[in-house]
């Protein structure tokens, strides 16, 4: 199915894993907002209404130009639950002291070393071992996860599926081509006792997709 643009339906995919603390967390990465893209913050407050998460966590590459920083500060501001953030490497691109500032005026929290959230769970965005057994990483970059999992995190939550718009078939969670050429070009991975969901992402700086739906992950723990 070819999607061209981004104002096809942004779909909502339901992963679980038990860790005890019974918490909606929605996971939304790549939004890749400019001022052409007032309809991204639209579809992901919709699909916050939909889904009523506890947590939203947002996971870098949010902005691509400076004067998508509104529609980053409207967005969050809207959102009734509190809203976590990381930056990507576009946003490092763009300035990550200016996204970071406007996350934090717009009533957002930027997510650095780990938090309670739970008394069972921990959210943190920085990869370095853990002091708790129930720890989530919330992250950008799935290359992350050797080292996530080395570090003792329940749970990984990234995006940044580059090169992954396109495909053409699946094995084993696998998504070809991608696979052939990204090791995390995939859905679901696990290592030792530590698990990790990417997200095929909100946005495409460049918008073409062939059986790759855009998404948000509504992660239940």
């Amino acid at each position: 199915m070819l999607n061209i643009g981004s104002r096809d339906k942004l779909h909502i995919r339901h992963e679980r894993l038990d860790l005890g603390g019974r918490l909606r967390l929605l996971y939304a990465s790549d939004l890749h907002l400019t001022r052409w893209t007032p309809h991204i913050a639209e579809q992901l407050h919709d699909a916050c209404k939909t889904c009523v998460p506890d947590i939203l966590l947002l996971g870098g590459d949010l902005v691509d130009m400076k004067n998508g920083l509104p529609l980053l500060a409207e967005l969050i501001q809207s959102q009734r639950c509190p809203v976590w953030a990381v930056g990507g490497n576009h946003d490092e691109q763009v300035g990550l002291f200016a996204v970071r500032a406007c996350v934090e005026r717009s009533g957002g929290r930027w997510l650095a070393d780990a938090v309670a959230i739970t008394p069972k769970l921990h959210l943190s965005g920085v990869c370095q071992p853990v002091n708790h057994e129930n720890t989530i990483l919330c992250a950008h970059d799935p290359a992350v996860f050797p080292q996530a999992a080395y570090a003792g995190f329940r749970l990984v939550v990234a995006g940044h599926l580059h090169g992954g718009q396109c495909v053409l078939a699946r094995h084993r969670g696998k998504l070809y081509p991608c696979a052939w050429f990204f090791r995390w070009g995939g859905e679901r991975f696990t290592d030792r006792r530590t698990t990790m969901f990417v997200s095929r992402g909100v946005n495409d700086t460049l918008p073409f997709r062939w059986n790759c739906p855009r998404e948000v992950i509504l992660c239940c723990c």
